[in-house]
Parts: C-alpha cells; structure tokens; sequence
C-alpha cells in the first residue's frame, strides 16, 4: 500500500511536470524545444520504468556446503540468482554481506548481465575463524536504467547461518592426588549393586544364591553369611554456564590469553562435557545464554525433521526480530548424540540481558536428579550466587564452581563456600581445566 502510494504521487508529478511544460510550449511558441523537452520526458519515462521493471523478477536462493563447522574450517556458499522474466536485465550489482575479518576468496560481488528466464551464480569460500552462530548475507543487488538516470536497490532478507563449535581439550593424563571422583556415587536404595565392591556381610537369608555367600565368614563363625554390596547408581553431572552480558562485562583477561573470558568459559563448559561423556557419564547443559536461531537444546538438523519447527527455523533465516530469553536446557542422557548436541549448542549460545543464572539454577533444579554433580561457570561471584549455591548444597547436591578471570571474588567465595564442601576452581585460562582434572574413569 505504502509502495504504490508512492508509485502514484510520483505519477501525478511527472503528469503535472509534462502539461506544464506543454502549455509553456504553446505560449511562447517554440517548436524545437517541445522535441528536445518531449525527448528528455521519454528518457526519463523509459528510465524510471527499466529501473521498476528490471529488479522485482529477481530471486534469489542459497546453499551452504555445511552448517556446523569447527573453527578454521572453510565453509562454501553458492548463491543463485535467477531472472524470472521475458526481459534480460543489462546490469546488475550485486554483494553479499559477509562476517568481518574472516579469510575469504571467491566471488561474493560481482557486476552482472543476466539474459531471460537464465541465472547467474556466485560461489565463495568463507574460513570460520572464531566461534558463534555466524549469518551469511542478506544480499544486496542494485540496478538501474542504461543511461544512468536512476538507480535502486533491493535487499534479499534471507541469510544462511554457520554454526563454528568451540574447540576442547582432551583430558587423558592425571596429576598425583587428582585422581578422584566427581560426585557421590553410592545409592540411598538398593537399586542396582555392583559384585566387585563388597561393602560388609549379614546372616544368610533364605533364597540368596551361593554365589554371594562369604565362605571365610562362614567357616569363622559357625553359620551362613552373605555378601552385602554397595548399592550404585549410573553417575551423571550437568554443567551451568553463566552466560549473561553483565557477567563478562569488563573482566580482565591475562595478555597470554588466546580468547576473551567468555570464551574461555565456553571452552572449559565443552571440554568439561567431553570429558566427561568419554567417560559414559550422563551430561547436561544448562545456560541462560540466548539462542540467535531461537532453537535451545536443539540441533539444526532436528529442528529441519521437525514440522512444528521449521517456521522457526525459516524466521531464523530471514534474520525477523526475536525477543525469546528461552535458556538452553539439555537434560543429562548418555550416549553418543549427548556430546554432539552439546556441543553445537555451545556453539551458538550468546550472550544475554536475560534473568541471572542463580534465578535460572533454582526452577532448573527439579529436573535434576540428586545424584548427579552440578558444575557451575561463571565469570563473576555474586553474594547471590553464592547463597543459591548453599541452598544447592543443603538440597543435597555435589556442586563445583569454576570461576574465570575473577580472582578477587573467587577469594570472596572461598571462605564463604569451601567450609560447606562446594569445591571451588580459578581458571584464567582454559588449560587450567587439566590441572583440576577429575577421575571420570574412576567409578
């Protein structure tokens, strides 16, 4: 509506335009200029109308060779342009917006002549060189008549998005007297119990196999008695990520430091999930980090195999304005996908204005077994923080906290955490995370 009301005022002028020249023509009774002026108004008309014309027939599609990408690793993009229309359009700009101070080689620009009804493709090479969800476009193509009059311009709203993973450390070695558990992992019931750890002997009881009776016990005191185990439940932990903007806002980073505190953060939280899947530990994630394609705790290619979804997903794609402070919950599972997912949600987790992570942590708690060990990261110690990590705590729960580049309130937090078993880490640097290594493997 907006567009045609503008199409029509522009209308009405150039009418106006050309019947005040007319009359002034008649009036003064000059021949060769009401040629010379008809002509200029025909230029102008055919100008204007080529520049209409010439851009809207355009479509515009594009492919990604990959979409999750590890950083440093080239990602290839072809765009497609296609003329639709019966007319061939004679010239044509077009550039592709790409992310700023990444490596790239190809043809993202170019000035083009497209015949009708064909396409034109324009194909580059992009090197992911940091980790995020990274947009690829829009695309923006300008045109205009032959003779250089008139000139516009069209965006293409619709961009790609490349997920580039956070790289991780893999913790294999051990340092004397770190090689210890993470979590309690003795059951309150007897649910399942494990013959190798045997944790006393009672009277035999009627129907216990004879596989379990402990012969020695038995010769020493006259009668029958049993093996008694120690009860076991599969271990599991799920890693807190603080992930909101006042957090990280100006904490100082050592010089040797390859990345910002933040990044840091994510490197510890992935090669700490890592790790522990190696391990056949059941992990989880739970940030209150922002998901730029408004897919938390999901994979992209999940949300495609996803109907419900893939409105979303195209709304992610034409980069449409989304306020959702949804956090990224993945509850602790083992196996194989755990890791994966993970980590492509580390990848594209960003950083917030949303509730701080000690509001988060206390209505994430029911879905947290009590078993389970709760590592929480962040870059700065709040008294708030602190008092729902006690309450934590009291619940019942093992809880870790790392802290990243502040050393005055991991200090703070030492006093106040430690005396109530909370063990408490400083990592200003990521490789850090290797020398407070804990013995996943022995369970």
């Amino acid at each position: 509506m907006v567009m045609f009301r503008k199409l029509t005022k522009r209308f009405v002028f150039w009418i106006a335009l050309s019947a005040g020249a007319l009359a002034a023509i008649f009036y003064f009774q000059v021949g060769l200029v009401a040629v010379c002026l008809y002509a200029l108004i025909g230029l102008l008309t055919l100008g204007a109308l080529m520049t209409q014309v010439w851009i809207k027939p355009l479509k515009v599609e594009r492919e990604l060779s990959r979409e999750v990408v590890r950083i440093g690793e080239p990602v290839v993009s072809t765009i497609k342009i296609h003329n639709r229309a019966p007319w061939p359009i004679l010239w044509l700009y077009a550039e592709d917006t790409l992310p700023r101070d990444m490596p790239k080689k190809g043809v993202w620009r170019r000035l083009l002549f497209i015949p009708p009804r064909r396409s034109f493709y324009m194909s580059y090479q992009l090197t992911v060189t940091r980790r995020g969800c990274h947009p690829l476009g829009p695309l923006v193509m300008e045109t205009g008549d032959v003779f250089g009059l008139f000139k516009r311009c069209r965006i293409d709203r619709r961009r790609a998005w490349v997920t580039a993973v956070p790289d991780y450390e893999v913790i294999e070695d051990f340092q004397v007297g770190q090689r210890r558990r993470l979590g309690e992992l003795g059951a309150r019931r007897s649910i399942f119990e494990d013959p190798t750890r045997i944790q006393g002997v009672r009277e035999y009881r009627r129907g216990d196999p004879m596989k379990i009776i402990h012969w020695k016990s038995t010769a020493r005191t006259g009668r029958l008695c049993s093996k008694v185990f120690e009860p076991v439940v599969e271990p599991g932990a799920t890693v807190v990520l603080d992930f909101h903007r006042e957090t990280w806002r100006d904490l100082f980073v050592p010089r040797r430091a390859e990345l910002p505190a933040e990044g840091i953060a994510v490197q510890a939280a992935c090669t700490t999930c890592r790790y522990l899947a190696d391990g056949g530990w059941k992990v989880g994630l739970f940030s209150n980090g922002r998901d730029p394609l408004g897919l938390p705790g999901m994979t992209v290619s999940q949300a495609r195999a996803a109907d419900t979804l893939s409105e979303t997903l195209i709304a992610a794609h034409d980069r449409l304005r989304d306020d959702r402070l949804e956090p990224i919950a993945i509850r602790a599972a083992a196996g194989p996908a755990q890791f994966p997912l993970i980590h492509e949600n580390l990848g594209r987790v960003a950083l917030t204005n949303g509730l701080p992570i000690e509001e988060h942590l206390i209505g994430e708690l029911p879905y947290i077994e009590r078993n389970q060990a709760i590592i929480m990261i962040t870059g700065r110690v709040r008294d708030t923080l602190i008092e729902t990590l006690l309450t934590v705590r009291e619940l019942g729960y093992r809880v870790l906290l790392f802290v990243v580049c502040d050393n005055e309130g991991h200090d703070r937090a030492f006093d106040r955490l430690v005396p109530h078993g909370v063990e408490l880490h400083r990592m200003d640097e990521a490789w850090r995370l290797k020398e407070i290594a804990t013995g996943r493997r022995a369970i």
